[in-house]
C-alpha cells in the first residue's frame, strides 16, 4: 500500500516537472516581468531597496530569486528554476491536499495530474510569478495543519510556511485567520488554556517573525518597526489605489481585471508570432474553462455532501477555496488571471473528489475516461503555453475568437 502511494506521488511530481522543465531556457533573454524582479533581487540583496519591482510586496521573493541565482547563474535556469521545482512540489501537494479531505488514491491522483498539467500553472511556473512559490508555501502550511495529528512540530512548521506565504504576497491573510481557528476547534483545544495559548502564540508569533525577518535586509538601511507599520500600511493603501487605467496599455491581462470572469468565461491572453507555412509559436495564458467551469458545481456537490455526511473533512476543499477567494472579489483593485493560481489545488481537489464520488457509483471506467479526457485536453493546450512551434489549423477556431487577446 504504502508503495503504491509513493509511486504516484512520484508520477505526479515527475510529470509535472517534467512539463514544466522542457525547453524552459526559451526564450532566452529575461520576458515580461522578469527584467524587474531579477534585478530587483539583486538591488534588495545589495542596497535593501525594492525597485525596479512593486514595492507594495513583500521581499521574501527577492531573496529567494537571489539564492536561485547565486546557486544556477543569471541566466534562464537562474531565473526560472525556482519557479519549476516550486510548480512541480505544488502539483504533489494538491495530492496530498485530496487524501487529506477524504479523497481515495484515485481522486488524489486526478487532483494532483489536475494542477500537474494545468496550461495556466504550466506557463507560470516557466516564469517568475510569485503566485507560484507562494502558492507552495501556503498549501504546504494547510497540508501540514490537517496531517498534525497534535504534534506540535507539525503545527509550528505549518505556521512557518503560512509566514513564508505571508512574506511573498497578501493574498493567504484570509485562510490564515481559518486555519488558526480549525487548529483551535480541533480536540476542543480552545477549552484548554495550555493549548489556546500555544496555537494562538505559534499561529501569530511565528508568521510574523518570518514576515519581519524579509525586512531584515531593509532594516540595515536604518529603518525600524515602527516605520515598517507605516510602510506596510501605505503599501495596503497603495495597492487598493491600483486601477487599469494606471497600467501600461499594452499589458497582456488588461482584457480581464474581475476574479468573477477566472471560472465562468473563457479567458485567452498572451503574446504569439505567426510563422510561415500556416505555423505559430505562442506563449498564451488561459483559464481552461472546459475544466476550471467544473469548479462551482464541484464546490456545491461537496458542501451538499459535507452537511449530509456532517463532515468537515469533506467540506474542506470548499472552506479554503472560500476563505481565499472571497479577498479577490472584494478588492477594489484588478484581479488579473493568474491571481487564481492559489485557488487552483482546492479547485481540482473538489473536482477530483465530486467525479471519483460519481465515478464510483457507475464504475470505475468512467474515472478512467473522464481523467483520460480532462489530460487529453490539457496536452493539446500544452504547445499554446509553451512557445512550441505547431500548425495553426488545430487551433484556429480557439486563436480566432473575439475574446482572444494575442498580442504580437
Amino acid at each position: 500500500m504504502i508503495r503504491r502511494e509513493l509511486l504516484l506521488w512520484g508520477i505526479v511530481f515527475l510529470v509535472a516537472l517534467a512539463l514544466r522543465f522542457y525547453n524552459f531556457s526559451y526564450p532566452s533573454f529575461q520576458w515580461m516581468d522578469e527584467a524587474g524582479h531579477v534585478a530587483a533581487a539583486s538591488n534588495y540583496w545589495d542596497n535593501g531597496q525594492f525597485e525596479p519591482d512593486n514595492w507594495e510586496h513583500p521581499p521574501l521573493r527577492h531573496i529567494m530569486l537571489r539564492g536561485f541565482l547565486q546557486l544556477f547563474g543569471d541566466n534562464p535556469a537562474g531565473w526560472r528554476m525556482r519557479n519549476i521545482l516550486f510548480g512541480a512540489f505544488s502539483a504533489l501537494l494538491t495530492y496530498l491536499l485530496a487524501r487529506c479531505c477524504g479523497g481515495d488514491r484515485k481522486a488524489a491522483s486526478m487532483a494532483g495530474l489536475l494542477l500537474a498539467t494545468d496550461p495556466l500553472h504550466i506557463v507560470l511556473s516557466r516564469f517568475t510569478f510569485e503566485e507560484v512559490y507562494g502558492g507552495t508555501f501556503f498549501l504546504a502550511a494547510i497540508i501540514l495543519h490537517l496531517k498534525q495529528n497534535r504534534r506540535s512540530s507539525r503545527l509550528m512548521l505549518s505556521a512557518f510556511f503560512m509566514g513564508c506565504a505571508l512574506a511573498t504576497k497578501w493574498y493567504y491573510l484570509p485562510c490564515w485567520g481559518v486555519i488558526m481557528l480549525l487548529a483551535l476547534r480541533e480536540d476542543e483545544n480552545y477549552r484548554n488554556p495550555r493549548s489556546t495559548l500555544f496555537i494562538a502564540t505559534s499561529y501569530l508569533l511565528i508568521p510574523f517573525s518570518v514576515y519581519l525577518a524579509s525586512y531584515y535586509l531593509w532594516f540595515g538601511r536604518g529603518y525600524n518597526p515602527g516605520e515598517l507599520f507605516e510602510f506596510i500600511l501605505n503599501g495596503y493603501h497603495s495597492l487598493q489605489e491600483y486601477r487599469p487605467q494606471g497600467y501600461d496599455p499594452n499589458l497582456l491581462f488588461l482584457s480581464h481585471t474581475s476574479a468573477w470572469e477566472w471560472f465562468t468565461t473563457p479567458i485567452i491572453v498572451g503574446q504569439g508570432t505567426y510563422l510561415e507555412g500556416n505555423r505559430g509559436e505562442f506563449i498564451l495564458y488561459t483559464n481552461n474553462l472546459p475544466v476550471w467551469i467544473l469548479t462551482f458545481p464541484a464546490m456545491i456537490t461537496l458542501g451538499f455532501l459535507a452537511v449530509k455526511e456532517r463532515s468537515l473533512t469533506t467540506a474542506r476543499p470548499l472552506l479554503f477555496f472560500c476563505a481565499t477567494y472571497g479577498l479577490y472579489l472584494l478588492v477594489s483593485r484588478p484581479a488579473f488571471l493568474y491571481s487564481a493560481t492559489p485557488l487552483l489545488p482546492f479547485a481540482f481537489t473538489a473536482i477530483a473528489i465530486a467525479l471519483r464520488r460519481v465515478t464510483v457509483r457507475y464504475g470505475d471506467r468512467w474515472y478512467y475516461v473522464a481523467l483520460g479526457v480532462i489530460l487529453a485536453w490539457n496536452g493539446y493546450l500544452y504547445p499554446l503555453v509553451t512557445a512550441r512551434k505547431l500548425p495553426m489549423a488545430p487551433y484556429r477556431y480557439l486563436l480566432d475568437t473575439p475574446d482572444v487577446k494575442i498580442h504580437d
